[in-house]
């Protein structure tokens, strides 16, 4: 009896110290994650109730402070969306991350300034300051075409975390509606490039954990990246989503922590030598709950300052241009036929309104929904409110955006580019119009006809999405074969003339957005504006 006890303790003993030793294999890795923070280094919202890069830093040094093991990575669109970046462009937020970031994925929007300003801004040269030292990551840009951005962006880097040898790989979609013809040549295949590093990652450097920072959107994060074998973990971006739940798809473990620095994303996993296994995930509010970081509040100061007495600028964060009456929305509501909003009304009406009083024969307005940063709250309107709605499209000469250009359009090439611009709604809403002046349904459950193939089909009785029958011009029915004059941005003039829309002749106002739009807020003074119906989708219609 006493031989069968000490056997059974000793069975016991035994399976004990290689249940020890198995946990004691066991390795914890937190990440904290961000994406899209868009140049947003001061708080926005009602009475600056969310975001601030102070507010982060303090979060993520307070969640540091109490963990071991934390990564913390951006996964892209540092750059763009406020007078921060057109004041310093995207120099200060780089510079701050370098202090709290272990590294960085590459967004579209970094490529904004095309490479040499995207280089300017990290060689320290823009801003007279010094090289920027934070690792910044993309596989699919071609390093060789670029040679002097080497010293700043790696194709994948290894970092030591905790024992653990954590591969980085990021990529950038290749899709961009402002890329410059410098840039498109230069942004490879993301899939094949990620599947690349990855490669190396695993067989030659021997990561235990590989992290994609992906800039694809959450769309393509799940259905075509999560496939590329090798990948643990993807920290997303580009498409704005606040995932509170993680997605799991094909075995990769895919977070997204929303825009603008609203939130910081925790993603806690475990590493037991084989296999990587999600063990929580959280998103953290940043607001004025968190309170702000005292080490940046001089930086903060000094840049704002800058702004504020830069000529070109002025009190953009506290002079008054309107009041809200309500939120004007940039996005419609997918379960409502109106796909025209309230800021898209704002913004093309603003437009419109500067190119007509500019002398400029103007029969309609336009603006893609993709050029239309961020809703105007309710409340207190002040310039940089303005500038977030109309970010893009920075003009060194005025340190604004996009200007406004007026061209002649042949009615059949308006009917072409609206067909264009609904083809893609499941997917996404970026070429989608907003439009001052000018009135379409279209129906979404309908097969979209390429814009090259359109008047063919319209010659046969046939039609896409948009029913040519709909569109009206100011209460009149568009005539394909009438000449109209359109008052649109410089960029998305760009984008459409791409498209092979080449307009029959063209002229620029030297009227800047910011400017048209800020302006005709100010002369409402009460912005009062809601979707009205300018733009319907009879499928969403039909539902109801």
């Amino acid at each position: 009896m006493a031989r069968r006890a000490f056997r059974v303790l000793a069975l016991i003993a035994v399976l004990s110290f290689i249940s020890t030793l198995w946990c004691a294999e066991k390795k914890s890795l937190t990440i904290l994650h961000t994406n899209d923070t868009h140049s947003t280094l001061f708080p926005y919202g009602p009475s600056g109730k969310w975001a601030g890069i102070s507010r982060m830093s303090r979060k993520i040094k307070e969640i540091k402070a109490g963990g071991e093991n934390v990564l913390v990575l951006n996964s892209g669109d540092v750059f763009v969306g406020t007078f921060e970046f057109n004041k310093y462009r995207g120099y200060s937020e780089l510079k701050i991350m370098e202090g709290l970031y272990d590294a960085m994925g590459l967004g579209n929007h970094e490529f904004d300034l095309g490479i040499e300003g995207l280089l300017g801004s990290l060689n320290g040269k823009t801003s007279g300051g010094q090289p920027i030292m934070l690792p910044i990551i993309c596989a699919n840009l071609n390093l060789d075409s670029a040679p002097a951005l080497r010293n700043f962006v790696k194709p994948f880097i290894i970092k030591q975390v905790g024992g653990l040898r954590v591969g980085l790989t990021g990529i950038v979609e290749t899709r961009h509606l402002d890329f410059s013809a410098e840039v498109i040549p230069l942004l490879s295949d993301p899939l094949k490039a990620a599947g690349e590093a990855v490669a190396i990652l695993r067989n030659i450097e021997h990561a235990d954990i590989v992290i994609c920072l992906s800039h694809l959107g959450k769309r393509d994060d799940v259905g075509r990246l999560s496939q590329v074998p090798g990948i643990d973990i993807i920290i997303g971006g580009h498409s704005h989503d606040a995932l509170f739940q993680p997605v799991v798809a094909n075995g990769k473990i895919i977070v997204q922590a929303g825009e603008f620095g609203r939130y910081l994303g925790e993603l806690t996993v475990e590493y037991d030598g084989k296999q990587v296994k999600l063990t929580r995930h959280r998103l953290y509010s940043i607001d004025r709950k968190v309170g702000n970081d005292p080490a940046l509040t001089p930086v903060l100061d000094s840049l704002r300052a800058g702004i504020v007495g830069d000529p070109r600028y002025g009190p953009v964060y506290t002079k008054q241009v309107a009041t809200a009456a309500q939120d004007l929305e940039e996005r419609w509501p997918p379960d409502k036929p109106e796909r025209d909003t309230a800021l898209g009304n704002l913004i093309t009406d603003g437009i419109r309104k500067a190119a007509t009083e500019a002398g400029y024969e103007v029969d309609f307005a336009l603006e893609a929904n993709g050029y239309i940063g961020h809703r105007i709250y309710k409340g207190k309107v002040v310039g940089n409110d303005v500038m977030r709605a109309v970010p893009y499209g920075y003009d060194p000469a005025t340190g604004l955006g996009f200007k406004i250009d007026v061209v002649r359009l042949a009615g059949a090439q308006i009917l072409a580019g609206l067909e264009y611009s609904v083809s893609m709604v499941e997917d996404t809403d970026d070429v989608s119009m907003q439009v001052s002046g000018l009135t379409f349904e279209y129906d979404s459950s309908r097969k979209p006809i390429g814009p090259d193939k359109l008047i063919g089909e319209l010659s046969r009785g046939g039609r896409g999405r948009v029913d040519p029958r709909s569109v009206k011009i100011n209460g009149k029915p568009m005539d394909l074969k009438e000449v109209y004059g359109v008052a649109l941005t410089n960029g998305l003039h760009k984008f459409m003339k791409a498209l092979g829309l080449e307009p029959l002749a063209s002229k620029s106002t030297e009227i800047s957005e910011y400017m048209a739009v800020r302006d005709y807020m100010a002369g409402l003074r009460t912005l009062k504006y809601t979707a009205e119906g300018r733009i319907i989708d009879t499928a969403s219609k039909a539902k109801r």
